[in-house]
């Protein structure tokens, strides 16, 4: 059999005629029952502002200016992609399983501690679960990119277990996918705020997961840098 990792993956992962899919169970979400502090966010606006085609012309990695800070307004539309709405989120995921989290290192927001965060879906709100960035870690986990240019940084991270339990092996491509969906639509909101961001792919994975205090099975998979 293959033994590259990269081909082995696609190969279990095939999906061929007459295979069966484990369908077991729909997964929970992630919750931290005792974080460090709470902070709702403000509610996101559904209409209004510039039209999407205007907003999609502009849609381009950018690096944010140095320096630059965000407000809470910006911060709570900017994840409205990855929001809860009557039971489902704002990007397509198979079987509903949602295989993905989202943290924030918060570094410059009018109004917010700065420190590590979990986004919490359901009630789109954050929750601190360290009260200082490791800035010297974080610099060296994302390989050189400019961290004084990042007012927050938006850590997508993949359970693919979850998706997993209902697809089998395949649902690791699937996770992969719906990572790439919250992505595409977090610039996307971002820039039709006229904000800054740059989906950072190459990082020290070990290194991310430390400073993130991610379990076992637990991946990150994206990070994208937003600020001005």
């Amino acid at each position: 059999m293959e033994k590259h990792p990269g081909k082995l993956f696609y190969r279990l992962s095939r999906l061929a005629p007459g295979d069966a899919l484990p369908l077991k169970r729909r997964p929970k979400a992630k919750v931290y029952a005792n974080p460090l502090e709470t902070q709702a966010l403000p509610p996101f606006r559904q209409d209004g502002g510039p039209p999407l085609f205007r907003a999609m012309a502009h849609l381009r990695p950018l690096l944010p200016e140095v320096g630059a800070s965000l407000t809470l307004k910006d911060l709570s539309q900017v994840l409205y992609p990855l929001a809860e709405r009557e039971g489902r989120r704002g990007f397509p995921s198979a079987g509903e399983a949602y295989p993905l989290e989202a943290y924030l290192v918060v570094r410059r927001v009018e109004g917010v501690f700065p420190g590590v965060y979990h986004y919490f879906p359901r009630e789109h709100q954050l929750f601190q679960i360290a009260a200082q960035v490791e800035e010297a870690a974080w610099a060296e986990a994302l390989m050189g990119v400019a961290l004084d240019r990042a007012a927050v940084l938006l850590v997508l991270t993949l359970l693919p277990e979850r998706s997993e339990a209902l697809f089998g092996l395949r649902g690791y491509r699937y996770a992969l996918l719906e990572a790439g969906y919250a992505v595409g639509l977090v610039l996307l909101a971002a820039v039709g705020q006229g904000l800054a961001a740059y989906p950072a792919e190459t990082f020290h994975d070990e290194g991310v997961a430390r400073l993130l205090g991610l379990p076992e099975g637990e991946y990150p998979g994206v990070v994208v840098v937003l600020g001005r």
